[in-house]
């Protein structure tokens, strides 16, 4: 018979408790999130590999100044790599409740999707281009930043610098040269395309 011969329900050990600095799970998140390898994230951050190791199996907890070099290596603040705990509970966002620009001249229209991402580096917006418009040569982005366009409607003109490329429907395009860009509808029909902007490497 399990238990004690009174009934009295056997001693269990105290819940485990977070330690709030142990950041070693978050470090993990982020680095894998960025395809980075410990020794690619030692190289970026000044950290050994060893040490980075060791925080990420929660053995060590790092110093202020290794937390920062960690943070700013995975393009986060500290605060954000402390804080992040892996959730992200459930937001919604209603069409009416978007932060939308309308230009009153071209009608191109830019909605915001996911403001929660910004904190993390990323923007992701739509865009909705009528036929003939343009939204105009934007000056080139920060070094490190990388954009994806997605066109889920009509035909794209994306220009690059001198380069121009046409995009269909389904059609998708990475790009990273620190160039100008202008996003354009040459079509007969209305363009829309959502576009990733990542900022996570950004200098």
């Amino acid at each position: 018979m399990r238990g004690s011969s009174r009934g009295t329900p056997a001693p269990r050990d105290p819940p485990a408790h977070r330690d709030p600095t142990d950041i070693g799970a978050n470090v993990r998140r982020r680095r894998l999130a960025l395809g980075l390898t410990l020794d690619q994230l030692a190289a970026q951050s000044g950290v050994s590999p060893t040490m980075l190791s060791e925080v990420e199996r929660s053995v060590k907890n790092p110093t202020v100044r290794l937390a920062w070099q960690i943070a700013r290596a995975l393009g986060c603040s500290l605060t954000d790599l402390l804080e992040d705990d892996g959730q992200l509970p459930p937001h919604v966002i209603r069409a009416t409740e978007r932060r939308s620009l309308v230009d009153p001249d071209s009608a191109v229209e830019r909605h915001a999707l996911s403001p929660e991402f910004l904190r993390r580096g990323l923007e992701l917006v739509a865009y909705h281009l009528p036929p003939g418009s343009t939204a105009g040569e934007m000056a080139p982005n920060r070094a490190g930043v990388v954009e994806h366009a997605y066109v889920t409607s009509g035909r794209l003109t994306l220009v690059l610098g001198a380069d121009v490329h046409t995009l269909a429907r389904g059609d998708g395009i990475t790009y990273g040269p620190q160039t100008t860009v202008e996003y354009r509808n040459d079509g007969r029909s209305a363009c829309d395309f959502v576009l990733l902007s990542d900022s996570t490497r950004a200098l």
